[in-house]
């Protein structure tokens, strides 16, 4: 490696954290529920399933929902199009996801969007010690007429087009992923900011219009002061969790599902 070069952190959160934080909160909240094994089982190979609200589960397949390794690997099964939209807007702060579903039968879609926000101390209950990182969940259905114009607008904004690769994009900077199913073919791709990609493409705008949480999107830095690196190793003293992703021709580049063999080894599991 020459003098200089960043190494891709490709973990989202140390090793210690993640043994203390999976031990402590999921046998405090999991074991009274009598489901502990059941939790590990599913969880046990630490890619995605699909959206969750669990903190937990959330960060040990984050980068396997973010590659959409579950709908890759369903693709064209069910004969239903699924769409995943992610947009980051510094993970420490804002994060939402759309996880949309046609209904080959009926037409139109079902949509499950949850926003990810810097911990609210507000809504922590005593029953759900994880309440405060849950984030807002909502969902909502679109007719035919809306779905088909929603898929009309990502494909004139190049979402089926192959993405760029070689891209990376730090946690702490502003980005959308979308991945997804269409016709039995798997596509990937990203839109950074800034980037005439990102500030052209309609796609956001419709977003909002069928958002279903009620939860404003952020506001976007200057384009000059959008994180375009990681922080300073000083900067990354002060807490936090950050990583950087790189964008290959078909995803992200590196694992996505690493931490199966740690949970596995858990009590109970």
């Amino acid at each position: 490696m020459s003098r200089g070069q960043r190494t891709v952190f490709i973990f989202p959160f140390p090793v210690e954290s993640v043994l203390a934080d999976t031990r402590a909160a999921l046998r405090r909240t999991l074991v009274r529920a009598g489901v502990l094994g059941a939790a590990l089982a599913a969880l046990a190979g630490c890619a995605s399933v699909g959206p969750t609200d669990n903190p937990i589960a959330r960060k040990l397949t984050w980068f396997s929902y973010i590659n959409g390794d579950d709908l890759r690997a369903d693709c064209g099964k069910d004969g239903a199009d699924r769409y995943r939209l992610i947009f980051n807007a510094d993970y420490n702060r804002h994060v939402r996801t759309y996880d949309i579903v046609s209904d080959p039968a009926k037409g139109g879609a079902a949509v499950e969007a949850h926003v990810i926000e810097a911990t609210d101390l507000a809504r922590i209950t005593p029953l759900d010690p994880l309440s405060a990182a849950r984030g807002r969940e909502a969902t909502t259905r679109l007719t035919p007429a809306q779905f088909d114009s929603f898929v009309g607008r990502l494909r004139d904004d190049g979402a089926f087009d192959p993405p760029p690769q070689g891209l990376r994009l730090p946690s702490n900077g502003f980005y959308w992923l979308i991945n997804g199913c269409r016709a039995g073919q798997w596509f990937f791709t990203a839109y950074p900011y800034p980037s005439h990609r990102f500030t052209e493409a309609g796609f956001p705008e419709a977003l909002q219009r069928i958002d279903p949480t009620g939860v404003a999107f952020p506001s976007l830095p200057a384009p000059e002061e959008a994180p375009r690196t990681l922080p300073s190793s000083g900067q990354l003293a002060d807490g936090g969790v950050f990583f950087e992703i790189q964008i290959g021709r078909h995803g992200l580049v590196g694992p996505t599902a690493p931490f199966g063999a740690l949970l596995s080894a858990l009590p109970g599991g």
